[in-house]
C-alpha cells in the first residue's frame, strides 16, 4: 500500500469519526492530567491539533518536519511551552500528543491495510511526541536560567548605610558571574 493511500485513508477515518476519536482522545488525556488543567481547555487544545493532524495527513502526507505540519509543530510547541510553565512534569505533557495512539489501536477484526495504517500513524505521533518533549526541555532551560539569574540578583543586595558608603553582605562561593553581579550593583548604587 502506497504511502498516499494511507495517508488518505487515515483521513477519512478521522473525518468520518472526528466526534468518537475527539471524546476518547480527551477522556485519556484528562484522566492521565487529573484535573490540573480544565476540560474545557484541554477540549480546545486537542480539538485543534486533531484538526491540525488532519489537514497535515491530507496535504503532506506524514512528513511531519514539512510545511503541511506547521501548524501542528506551532500548537505542540504552545502546548509544551505552557505545560513547562504551569509545572507539568514531561510525562504529562507528551501523553497529550500520545494517547491520540491509543484511540486508534487496531483490534482484531482489522484490515492489514488497517493495521498498515496505524503502525505509520504511530511512528507520525512517537515523533510529535518527542518533539513536544524537546520543545518542554527547552522551555524548562529557560526557566531555569531566568531563575537562577534572578536568585543571584537577590542574593547579592547592597545596603546603603550613609550617604557615600554601602556594605555589601556575601556569604557563599564569589564565582565569576556573581561577581559581576555584585561589581554592577555596587555600581548602580
Amino acid at each position: 500500500m502506497a504511502e498516499q493511500e494511507i495517508s488518505t485513508r487515515l483521513v477519512e477515518l478521522l473525518t468520518r469519526q472526528r466526534e468518537s476519536l475527539g471524546a476518547a482522545w480527551l477522556e485519556n488525556v484528562s484522566a492521565t492530567l487529573r484535573g490540573r488543567i480544565s476540560v474545557a481547555e484541554l477540549d480546545r487544545e486537542l480539538r485543534e491539533l486533531y484538526s491540525a493532524l488532519v489537514d497535515g495527513l491530507r496535504a503532506g502526507g506524514f512528513d511531519w518536519q514539512g510545511d503541511a505540519y506547521a501548524e501542528v509543530r506551532a500548537l505542540l510547541g504552545e502546548l509544551s511551552r505552557n505545560r513547562a510553565r504551569q509545572g507539568f512534569s514531561p510525562t504529562e505533557t507528551a501523553v497529550s500528543v500520545l494517547a491520540g495512539k491509543e484511540i486508534l489501536e487496531p483490534t482484531t477484526e482489522t484490515s492489514a491495510e488497517d493495521i498498515q495504517a496505524y503502525l505509520r500513524l504511530s511512528r507520525l505521533m512517537d515523533a510529535l511526541g518527542l518533539y513536544t518533549l524537546e520543545v518542554y526541555a527547552k522551555t524548562r532551560e529557560e526557566i531555569i536560567s531566568a531563575q537562577s539569574e534572578q536568585l543571584m540578583e537577590l542574593s547579592t543586595p547592597v545596603v546603603k548605610l550613609w550617604e557615600g558608603v554601602v556594605a555589601v553582605p556575601l556569604v557563599g562561593t564569589l564565582d565569576s558571574a556573581r561577581t559581576q553581579v555584585v561589581m554592577e550593583k555596587l555600581l548602580q548604587t
